[in-house]
């Protein structure tokens, strides 16, 4: 039998066998978990009481000035016993070191020509980027660089604008906290880890005692750009009430699902803005109807009698997400803190590998979708790196008592790298499986057609249609929020028409990093900005 043969009579029709079946399971997923988080939505959640559990709001910062007043206000403005929470926000002397050496460049900015948004990235915060660029560019050659200058440094360090907040805050609402994180290198688990290792002096004004309540904190982790439903901190209560009491054991990762639905900034006009538009869609689709769906499977195989090999066999790797991941206090210590270089995935992988109880709280959280092609592409190499490497956190965890046997955990791993293989070459071996389906004979045709129909198409377009209603169900804890993504009617039928080609969009980051390992060139990752 030739090579032409066995791709053919073989692989095609396995290709497409698995792209229909995946299509179809996709539809199911992001519709039963869309379904669930609506119904949760309708009913509120039992309110906490004096013997809640103890939870830690963490919101580390980096050059988010602009948004800080906003997310605290937000934060602090959440329904929850003010004697058994605190929200901490963490900012960090990397942010100032890099502003001592960012004024050395503003000559260098101001020499071109005319300023650019992505030249000022980095220097200014992001919502502040197109205005300065603009405003500097409208004045006279002579005046550019004393007027960089002035509005450098009139801009207030995110530093300074946590602090002015946290000495002036209301005596109603949750008590904000800052801390402030000395330069010691690394990414946003530097930040939280800071905060950790600080918890006696944070609690200790609540009467918290770490002997007798350690085992009652949770350490909520968040972006700072979300804005989370006003019942968040109830949801995570009454979620770990449940499972303690179904289980005997509090959960040691309750997820909270992301939602890419807050329109602060319009996606770009033309085929850029179309393929980011798509990608928003793609985070949509992933959020409800790959990392809820995994984590509600392995709730219900924690929570339900099921054999131990059956639970091996069917338990997935978990994807943490750092926006609405709550960790059990001593899970955290357990674990020696959370990994760089990305603290939700590595502690998603890590507490998988040592079969943790993992539950999904009831209510959702908002925070924006990629507007940059940069950014994006940022984010996917970095995912990429993190999760392609599940063998490193299995050795991280192997001195400590895990729920998996050796085979669970070599199951888990495996499909790990099965999902970065499929991540990497699915999309490519899938389009020449489509385009061959035509010389197996008419069958394939159809279920090559069916199957890009459901996993793309289709899909998007009830994405569509249920962006809207997930929007609608987080309830702000203040004022109004930013209107979820709404595409015109144009725009609609172009997400749809370029659907399938969307998942070689995601291919840039992960590609361009193996390209430049390859060729010895270093890989550095910054603040992954939205």
């Amino acid at each position: 039998m030739t090579m032409a043969e066995l791709w053919l009579h073989y692989v095609v029709p396995v290709l497409l066998a698995l792209l229909l079946a995946r299509g179809l399971w996709a539809l199911v997923a992001v519709e039963l978990c869309a379904r669930w988080l609506l119904d949760n939505a309708r009913r509120a959640p039992v309110s906490a009481d004096e013997d809640g559990p103890w939870l830690v709001v963490l919101l580390p910062m980096l050059r988010e000035q602009a948004l800080a007043p906003e997310t605290v206000a937000a934060f602090t403005a959440l329904e929850y016993p003010r004697e058994r929470a605190v929200v901490v926000a963490i900012t960090t002397e990397r942010e100032e070191n890099a502003r001592r050496r960012d004024r050395d460049r503003l000559p260098e900015l101001v020499a071109t020509s005319r300023l650019t948004e992505a030249q000022l990235r980095g220097t200014f915060p992001r919502a502040r980027c197109g205005d300065v660029a603009d405003e500097v560019n409208a004045a006279p050659k002579e005046k550019r660089l004393p007027l960089l200058t002035e509005l450098y440094d009139a801009e207030p360090t995110t530093r300074e604008t946590v602090a002015a907040l946290a000495e002036d805050q209301p005596a109603v609402g949750l008590r904000l906290v800052h801390l402030h994180q000395p330069d010691t290198g690394g990414r946003k688990a530097g930040q939280l880890n800071h905060a950790v290792d600080r918890l006696d002096e944070i609690l200790s004004a609540l009467g918290w005692h770490c002997e007798n309540d350690a085992d009652n904190t949770f350490v909520c982790v968040y972006d700072a750009d979300a804005i989370p439903d006003v019942r968040t901190l109830s949801s995570f209560a009454e979620t770990a009430t449940r499972h303690r009491a179904l289980t005997g054991r509090p959960p040691s990762l309750i997820q909270q699902q992301r939602l890419p639905l807050l329109g602060r900034r319009p996606f770009p006009p033309g085929a850029t803005g179309l393929f980011l538009a798509g990608e928003w869609l793609y985070q949509l689709r992933r959020s409800v109807g790959i990392e809820l769906a995994r984590v509600r499977l392995t709730q219900w195989l924690t929570t339900t009698r099921v054999p131990r090999a059956i639970r091996a066999l069917l338990r997935p790797m978990i994807y943490g997400v750092g926006c609405g991941m709550t960790v059990h206090l001593p899970t955290v210590r357990t674990l020696g803190g959370f990994p760089e270089p990305m603290e939700d995935l590595g502690t998603g992988h890590r507490l998988s590998l040592l079969g943790a109880d993992i539950a999904s709280a009831t209510v959702a959280v908002l925070d924006e979708p990629y507007t940059e092609p940069r950014g994006l592409t940022n984010l996917h190499a970095l995912a990429f790196l993190t999760s392609a490497r599940p063998d490193l956190h299995a050795k991280a965890v192997a001195h400590l008592p895990s729920d998996h046997s050796r085979l669970g955990k070599a199951l888990l791993v495996l499909r790990e790298w099965a999902d970065e293989i499929a991540w990497i070459a699915g999309a490519p071996l899938i389009t020449a499986a489509v385009v061959s389906a035509c010389w197996p004979g008419p069958l394939w045709s159809a279920l090559a057609l069916a199957g890009v129909l459901l996993h793309g198409p289709v899909l998007t377009a009830r994405l569509i249609k249920l962006a809207p209603a997930l929007h609608a169900a987080v309830v702000p804890p203040t004022g109004r929020i930013a209107a979820a993504p709404c595409p015109t009617h144009g725009r609609r039928a172009g997400l749809v028409a370029i659907s399938p080609v969307q998942p070689f969009i995601r291919l840039a980051g992960p590609w361009a990093m193996i390209f430049r390992r390859i060729t010895g060139h270093a890989t550095n990752f910054g603040k992954t900005e939205r």
